[in-house]
């Protein structure tokens, strides 16, 4: 009852178009976003690392665009720039590009992009403005999961998603969570850039149904028995 007491009210402040998180405010439409995201500054191993949910229409043509628009730090700046990262599910390879020389760093809709903020002159921004709209259409494909990060699908989650636990998401992927299928179940992977912890949780699990989403935060999903294909929930 509680749980469904919660999507209700977050369905009618997305109808009202405004609506709280962490760290800033979202105002949402039927067609569009703008969130305030929260981006932690770089510090030791994964401290930093900001996987962030971009809108799968929208007006950061390349990195560079993007990086400009959220005042991101370029290659120009003392203390080195701010990095973007995108890691390709089917090859398993990471791509990564500087600040300032990101023209041809491109990602496709619905995949999530890692921003690194790092220290120095001028300070980087400790939050950032993001907007777009969603395409309730398109459908994503998670690879089999396979060795390193094959298979590894960062997904930029709708800010609207009608998931509120990583349980919630599993099953509206469609993730191994439950059946006759002996092969390991699916797993999300959650990244906290404050404390530079990585988390990775199965479904079916007791920890992911209490374990909850944050909002503009990509998770990674890892389906064992795929690939599978879906199309994002929302509201």
């Amino acid at each position: 009852m509680l749980r469904n007491k919660s999507r209700l009210t977050l369905a009618v402040v997305l109808v009202a178009a405004t609506m709280l998180v962490a760290g800033g405010v979202a105002v949402a439409s039927n067609t569009g976003f703008k969130i305030n995201m929260p981006l932690s500054i770089a510090g030791a191993g994964q401290v930093g690392n900001n996987w962030v949910s971009i809108p799968y229409f929208h007006p950061y043509t390349n990195g560079n665009v993007l990086c400009t628009q959220l005042g991101l730090k370029s290659n120009l700046v003392t203390g080195g720039p701010a990095t973007l990262v995108k890691i390709d599910p089917v090859l398993g390879t990471t791509i990564t590009a500087n600040c300032g020389a990101a023209s041809g760093f491109t990602w496709a809709p619905g995949q999530g992009i890692r921003i690194r903020n790092t220290t120095g002159t001028p300070v980087a921004p400790t939050s950032a403005i993001i907007v777009g709209s969603h395409n309730p259409a398109l459908s994503l494909t998670i690879p089999d999961a396979g060795t390193g990060n094959i298979g590894s699908f960062w997904l930029a989650v709708p800010y609207h998603t009608t998931a509120v636990t990583v349980a919630d998401l599993c099953n509206s992927v469609g993730l191994t969570s439950t059946g006759a299928i002996t092969a390991p179940k699916a797993s999300v992977g959650l990244l906290n850039p404050v404390l530079g912890a990585f988390s990775t949780i199965n479904c079916g699990s007791t920890t992911a149904t209490t374990t909850t989403l944050t909002l503009g935060q990509a998770v990674r999903l890892r389906e064992p028995n795929g690939p599978l294909s879906f199309v994002p929930a929302h509201f």
